[in-house]
């Protein structure tokens, strides 16, 4: 088995990935002939599948029966989404109504959708006939299923899931031995250090302990993505939405166990953290930014580091990350 840290690993993964955001724009574009109405019809559905998810995940049980009290919420919060976003009023009494049709009239979106993660697949296949599943637990022969949300909050999926983005799976390998972790705009940060006490680190830098990277046969698997639509305007001041395709490196299968190969990692290269900027804190993460942009972020994470709320890695290491 070829080492996660190869050269022709992680030069096979982004070649993928390069192929993959060229397939990208061409499906964009493919989408943008269709009507508005299709896409907007779409993205309904979407965020309606989303509050189903979110509904059963704040009962407890993917399984728990729809009450009329969930139901009324959940169409009470699409009415509310679909006024803000697109301008369209949807009586209450009709919101079950709007739902079937939008399953009718999106129906050439999510064909498409479906030729794209097919043309996903058969792209990474050219590159790498492996996925990887990391974990903190040794010994596995073999990968078993799980019942959860994929990380676009659209699907629930009894099966396992695995990924091929190389940077997330080593910024996973983190949060695997301290429990928690937040990331956003290519900030990291853990509720503690996942890194061995300062090395005279020249090419890689030693976990805390080790961590359990499984290699699984990609043919088995089928990539999780999402339709976005991005908010517009025509020459005569108009709303256009415009399609935005998604694939984050998930995937998954609906089988229930999967043969595995199993590589013990105990460091990351240093060159990781020029892709991140990589900060710990003494405890849970506890971060009050969610109404920031990026650059109000960059500025709000530097003043908890001044405080001392929070340690940098980077600083640490004289390696400033280009994000």
């Amino acid at each position: 088995m070829t080492s996660f840290y190869d050269v022709k690993t992680r030069k096979s993964l982004q070649d993928a990935k390069s192929k993959i955001q060229a397939i990208t724009t061409v499906y964009n574009m493919e989408l943008s002939k269709l009507s508005q109405g299709e896409l907007i019809y779409a993205d309904v559905l979407t965020k309606y599948s989303q509050l189903l998810i979110m509904e059963a995940l704040s009962n407890g049980s993917i399984k728990a029966i729809m009450t009329d009290e969930s139901r009324l919420r959940i169409n009470s919060e699409i009415i509310r989404y679909v006024k803000s976003k697109y301008k369209i009023d949807i009586p209450l009494e009709n919101a079950d109504v709007a739902i079937e049709g939008a399953k009718d009239r999106s129906h050439r979106v999510f064909e498409l959708m479906d030729r794209y993660k097919n043309a996903i697949r058969e792209a990474y296949l050219q590159f790498d006939t492996k996925l990887r599943y990391c974990s903190n637990c040794e010994g596995f022969t073999h990968i078993n299923h799980t019942i959860k949300e994929n990380q676009y909050m659209n699907m629930i999926v009894d099966g396992i899931y695995a990924s091929s983005e190389y940077e997330d799976m080593m910024a996973n390998f983190g949060k695997l031995l301290t429990k928690d972790m937040v990331d956003r705009d290519r900030i990291l940060i853990y509720s503690d250090n996942p890194f061995a006490k300062k090395q005279d680190a020249k090419t890689k830098i030693q976990l805390k302990g080790p961590v359990y990277l499984y290699s699984v046969d990609a043919k088995a698997f089928m990539p999780s993505v999402c339709l976005e639509l991005i908010h517009g305007s025509r020459q005569d001041g108009s709303d256009i939405f415009f399609p935005d395709l998604r694939f984050d490196g998930e995937w998954v299968t609906k089988e229930k166990e999967v043969p595995c190969e199993c590589e013990v990692l105990d460091y990351i290269p240093v060159s990781f953290l020029k892709s991140y900027q990589v900060l710990y804190s003494k405890g849970k993460v506890a971060i009050d930014a969610k109404d920031k942009n990026r650059i109000e972020y960059e500025r709000y994470v530097g003043e908890l580091v001044k405080k001392g709320k929070l340690h940098s890695i980077n600083e640490e290491y004289g390696i400033n990350a280009v994000i």
